[in-house]
């Protein structure tokens, strides 16, 4: 449903909403009607009125009952099984709305909904990839160009070019939509807010690997003048909503680069795997040879290896030059594609993925050569970067000038500011990390060396020390020192941070992180001020001006540490990809590699088997743990329903060890013995399934 909401000029809308239904098909209607009000005559008019409800456009299951209601009809099945009748029958289409500005990060998060889906279904990766064809999202809202946002503004006898009104609604797209909806009100493809295609009335489709290369190309041709960080051109900010001025300064974002490798990455890996060519809008094939032709001019040029804050000419140029394709290419395709395509074979795709990583890593390393400042003295700090922001130079007037009076330039040289620290560009670079000893060394710098570390919370904070700063950077520098994004503790950002500890098997270092206090189970509750089991947007820093207050929790807007701390308990519980493809016969298999500890493990068998309900429900299961009654031994439910036991026999820590065999119960009675770390393709299609499991024990 997400990559539904990618669009074409490579954004998001803001705001996602609840599916909508649709059933089109009259004949379908009226039998739903028939089933739910009964064959009666008497229920003609009811029947009638809900067939007319049923088709007559897109619905949710609580307005449909609402409707219902209010006009009286009354049916004689449950409403569970209405709605599951009425769901078996329609079309489900996502829904969503654009607000002001597009957020800069939203696509982040499309690689890590991919990773989830594939440690469950890897054998569906190619049906996914290349054979799912996923409409365009069309927001009445369109990113302006440079000549249409960059202003000149005079404030206190002194110039700056400042990026402003980066997004409008456009009118051609509003009447678009609106045509669009007064001729189909039925048909969610043809509802407005779909891309459409030139001369035809339906959505244009890709695939999700087209989408995602459109993806990719679109965050490629948006990095900074410098080739480190990618844009905050549409708007609005990254994650950190406090750094909310960073686009009015041509800001970017490193921790955005450092998701576009991994998307990179991943499109180039499978095109490796499956050979498989994609068929892109003629469009994206101009920008993307745009690119090529840029890239080629660039390489053939000469980029000083001791750079200073001034943009290289030769940089300056393909940046200028790039960003003017993308403006044509989100001006061709504004309203619809023309419906024309291309075959972008392997033979081309894997060059281009190759050529746009090392340029990605070029960039990353001019990022890393620039460092941040430390408040104050400007004093460098080895640490990633997560923010640029970038003042124009030179400039020439275009000669128009925007609502407010203020003339519109065209910049004509620039030079980057580097800002403080924050804990997010770190982060995210670790995502791009393949080596375990890379990774462990990031770490390291990170704890000691950045200064983002809280010692006496032994928790890490959202940035470094901000006050003295520019306003310029966003809200963030209004709070006092320790206070929410000021230096303050992110539970979101932190665990963002653990989580890829243990994606990198950096066990010892996850675990010495977590015990103090990292993680909310082994945090004090009477310092934290509120249910441990309860995340917090922020905790206040031992950096905060009142020590009562430090190490206190609080929740002024959503958390997204809840998500991660599913995620960490995946890894620790099960293993970061409990299914795969065995390479040799191309077969599901699974294999269950926890990272737990001894100490989390019940070595003293204090439960009571008489007393506990499983053991109750299953003799097999309470003979099993009176068996292994002295054992070290963890429980959880897989998938919400799969009893799992774990029997330490070894009483070792169990990082990254799988079992040695396996018993496994079937909801029949029927139970199997596996020896080994991997259990079968039969088995592990059951499991997947869940229906048919009731346990799994599994012996280290």
């Amino acid at each position: 449903m997400f990559l539904s909401f990618i669009q074409a000029d490579g954004y998001q809308p803001s705001s996602v909403e609840a599916v909508v239904f649709t059933v089109r098909d009259m004949k379908v209607c009226e039998r739903i009607a028939e089933e739910a009000v009964g064959r009666a005559d008497g229920h003609r008019a009811q029947r009638e009125a809900l067939t007319g409800m049923l088709n007559g456009g897109p619905f949710r299951p609580g307005q449909l009952l609402r409707f219902m209601e209010e006009q009286n009809i009354e049916i004689v099945v449950s409403r569970q099984d209405f709605i599951d009748l009425v769901a078996s029958s329609a079309e489900s289409w996502p829904m969503a709305m654009q607000k002001e500005g597009f957020g800069a990060d939203h696509w982040t998060y499309y690689m890590d909904m991919i990773g989830s889906f594939l440690s469950i279904y890897p054998d569906g990766e190619f049906k996914i990839m290349y054979e799912t064809e996923l409409p365009y999202f069309f927001s009445p809202a369109a990113v302006q160009p440079r000549r249409k946002k960059y202003v000149l503004l005079d404030r206190d006898g002194s110039s700056r070019v400042r990026q402003l009104d980066a997004t409008v609604e456009d009118e051609e797209k509003l009447k678009y939509i609106q045509r669009l909806r007064s001729k189909r009100r039925n048909q969610p493809d043809s509802y407005g807010d779909w891309q459409g295609q030139s001369g035809v009335e339906r959505c244009f489709k890709s695939t999700v690997a087209a989408k995602l290369l459109l993806l990719a190309t679109l965050k490629f041709a948006t990095r900074d003048a410098y080739g480190m960080g990618i844009e905050y051109e549409g708007g609005n900010w990254g994650w950190d909503s406090a750094n909310d001025g960073l686009p009015s300064t041509i800001g970017s974002g490193m921790a955005e680069t450092f998701e576009l490798k991994v998307l990179v990455r991943y499109l180039l890996t499978s095109t490796f795997k499956y050979n498989e060519p994609v068929l892109i809008p003629v469009e994206l094939a101009d920008l993307i040879n745009a690119i090529t032709a840029g890239l080629e001019n660039l390489e053939s040029r000469r980029i000083p290896s001791v750079l200073d804050e001034f943009v290289p000419a030769s940089l300056f140029e393909y940046w200028n030059d790039i960003s003017s394709a993308r403006e044509a290419y989100r001006e061709r395709t504004k309203v619809d594609f023309s419906g024309n395509t291309t075959v972008l074979h392997t033979t081309d795709l894997i060059p281009l993925l190759n050529r746009w990583l090392l340029h990605l890593d070029a960039g990353i390393a001019r990022a890393a050569s620039f460092g941040t400042i430390d408040a104050f003295n400007g004093a460098s700090n080895s640490t990633i970067p997560t923010y640029f922001a970038f003042e124009v130079t030179k400039y020439q007037k275009s000669g128009e000038a925007n609502h407010d009076g203020a003339p519109f330039v065209e910049a004509l040289q620039m030079k980057v500011r580097r800002l403080p620290i924050f804990l997010e560009g770190p982060t995210r670079m670790l995502k791009t990390v393949t080596d375990t000893a890379v990774a462990r060394d990031m770490y390291w710098n990170i704890r000691e060396h950045s200064g983002l570390r809280d010692n006496e919370l032994s928790m890490y904070t959202v940035s470094g020390d901000l006050p003295g700063y520019s306003v310029d950077l966003g809200g963030t520098t209004a709070f006092p020192p320790g206070w929410s994004k000021n230096q303050g503790v992110s539970l979101h950002m932190s665990y963002k941070f653990y989580l890829e500890l243990l994606r990198h098997g950096l066990h010892d270092e996850f675990f010495a992180e977590a015990t103090p206090g990292g993680l909310l189970p082994f945090m004090n509750s009477e310092v934290y001020g509120r249910s441990l089991a309860e995340c917090s947007s922020f905790i206040a820093s031992s950096s905060f001006e009142d020590p009562s207050i430090r190490g206190r929790g609080f929740l002024p807007r959503m958390s997204g540490a809840t998500a991660e701390f599913l995620s960490i308990w995946k890894i620790m519980y099960i293993g970061i990809d409990p299914f795969y493809v065995d390479p040799g016969d191309y077969q599901l298999r699974m294999k269950l590699v926890p990272t737990l500890p001894l100490w989390m493990f019940d070595t003293q068998g204090n439960h009571d088997l008489d007393e506990d309900k499983e053991f109750q429900r299953s003799p097999f299961l309470r003979h099993s743990a009176q068996q292994n009654l002295n054992t070290p031994n963890v429980r959880f439910k897989l998938f919400s329903s799969i009893q799992v036991y774990y029997y330490n026999e070894r009483r070792i820590d169990l990082f990254g060890y799988p079992p040695v065999r396996y018993r496994i119960g079937l909801r029949d009675g029927s139970i199997f013995e596996v020896d080994g770390p991997v259990i079968g393709v039969d088995l592990a299609e059951k499991i997947r399934r869940v229906v048919f499991v009731d346990f799994i024990e599994a012996y280290f």
